[in-house]
């Protein structure tokens, strides 16, 4: 199964919401999920969620759950996902 990377541009001081944000995910989706941060300067902050081995059902829903979450009413979310490959 693929892993899901969201991210996405974000006010620093929404980290608190989005790590509440992550774990309301866990209990509602079943998936526990990662959030990482990057500060690029004093004006863009990047943040991302990672889940891992999530079906395309469980991103949908991840989605579908924000897109009806006022947090994210002003923020764009890209969404990837991707096969890790293992050593044979």
């Amino acid at each position: 199964m693929p892993d899901a990377f969201i991210w996405y541009h974000a006010e620093e001081k929404l980290e608190s919401e989005l790590m509440q944000w992550v774990d309301e995910v866990q209990k509602k989706a079943d998936v526990q999920g990662k959030l990482y941060v990057r500060k690029e300067n004093d004006t863009t902050t990047t943040f991302m969620e990672s889940y891992s081995d999530v079906t395309s059902s469980t991103i949908k829903r991840i989605e579908k759950m924000a897109s009806e979450n006022p947090l994210f009413a002003d923020i764009e979310r890209r969404c990837e996902s991707f096969v890790r490959i293992d050593k044979l």
